[in-house]
């Protein structure tokens, strides 16, 4: 029980059952490959809204979500990838417990990506976390997204000021 526990700790993730941990060798170099599943409480709920919904079918099969680097050597989550029937959505990809809707990369390696990006450049960022500047920009996207969604803006504000457009002789100010 402690072994799952840590390594629930080490691929950062929750409401997930770790299957097998294996290494496994690519192109690049070997790989340490997480088998898992979402906790029956995860099951069946749809990727955008989270409601729980009916079964479509199994998917297309085995998905794999990279996850942050153990030292030198990646992670990836590997999973299957039911679809559900949702009211609100339509036939969609069930929701995982470690990652966004639609993104190839865990929630861990996401909102790390994204602090990284507020403080780092994005070339050292791609290097660093061995990604593309694009898969960087859309995980940005996705984290802020996702931030914004949880906060409302407007709380707390009392008055708003209008002003009408103002010129003057050879130029035009706006409020």
């Amino acid at each position: 029980m402690r072994a799952v526990r840590v390594w629930r700790v080490l691929l950062g993730v929750e409401h997930t059952v770790i299957e097998s941990v294996g290494l496994d060798g690519d192109g690049e170099g070997e790989v340490l490959l997480a088998r898992v599943r979402p906790t029956r409480s995860w099951q069946g709920r749809c990727g955008r809204c989270g409601r729980r919904s009916p079964g479509h079918d199994r998917g297309e099969g085995v998905r794999r979500w990279r996850g942050l680097d153990l030292g030198t050597t990646r992670v990836f989550l590997q999973a299957d990838a039911p679809r559900v029937r949702c009211a609100e959505h339509g036939v969609i990809v069930a929701a995982v417990p470690w990652a966004r809707h639609g993104s190839r990369f865990t929630t861990a390696f996401e909102d790390t990506c994204a602090w990284l990006a507020c403080h780092a450049a994005l070339s050292v960022l791609a290097i660093l976390l061995r990604v593309t500047w694009r898969s960087v920009a859309g995980i940005v996207v996705r984290v802020v997204a996702e931030a914004a969604g949880r906060r409302d803006r407007l709380a707390g504000l009392r008055r708003v000021g209008i002003d009408e457009i103002s010129y003057r002789r050879g130029q035009r100010y706006l409020p």
